[in-house]
């Protein structure tokens, strides 16, 4: 009997020890990989429970996570910060396929900034007919240049615009389109444009809702959240 119980305190040491070292610093290293598996150029995440051993349990008690670079279906984010506590996660899926699936999660804020330059790729990708797109962003909106041939011939377009949300996805919805140097007889925004899709949410591991959408000098920044109140 004495020897069962000093092999089950060695193995009890044993997990212990794991917890507490190895299984955050495994679990860090396999969150950071994901995000830099999305495109993230750089991607920092600490993940903390008391005891370390809760990890096994596939309970985290505070998350932070900062990558630039992560892209969010084809949308590409400049930086992605993201803060959460009471994470629940797959710890099977840890274990068995080296990636952390969120759950669900008592608090978790994400706050992402789109840059000019990205949204400018977006369109471009999204609006085939537009050519030498440029785009500029401040407090009122997006600003966007381009080139499109109607009718055989080229014509500059002008068009405003904000990033808004509608049914769990990201949108831009155009305010103001001017085209000039074609003849176009009667047009309007509908015969060429609607509203152009960014991103839906479900590209996000855990439900999600839109808190706020800041247009600022050069960038978008979308704030995120989950658990809470709002679940």
């Amino acid at each position: 009997m004495r020897k069962l119980l000093m092999a089950l305190a060695g193995v009890l040491a044993v997990i212990f020890v794991l917890g507490e070292t190895l299984l955050p610093v495994w679990a860090r290293q396999t969150a950071e990989t994901m995000l830099k598996d999305r495109g993230a150029a750089s991607a920092e995440v600490t993940l903390q429970s008391t005891p370390g051993i809760l990890l096994l349990l596939g309970q985290i008690d505070a998350v932070t996570a900062d990558a630039k670079g992560l892209r969010i279906g084809e949308l590409r984010m400049e930086r992605v910060q993201l803060t959460g506590s009471g994470v629940r996660f797959s710890s099977g899926e840890l274990f068995f396929d080296r990636r952390v699936h969120i759950l669900a999660a008592e608090n978790l804020r994400l706050a992402g900034t789109v840059s000019a330059d990205a949204l400018r790729d977006l369109l471009a990708k999204r609006i085939d007919k537009l050519d030498n797109i440029k785009v500029t962003i401040d407090e009122a909106g997006v600003h966007a240049t381009a080139e499109v041939k109607i009718f055989g011939r080229m014509a500059d377009v002008a068009l405003d615009g904000q990033v808004v949300e509608d049914a769990q996805a990201l949108y831009f919805h155009i305010t103001r389109l001017d085209i000039k140097n074609a003849l176009l007889g009667k047009a309007n925004i509908g015969d060429f444009f609607d509203d152009i899709l960014i991103t839906k949410l479900d590209a996000f591991p855990l439900k999600m809702r839109v808190e706020s959408v800041e247009h600022r000098a050069g960038a978008v920044v979308v704030r995120l959240a989950a658990g809470g109140n709002g679940e």
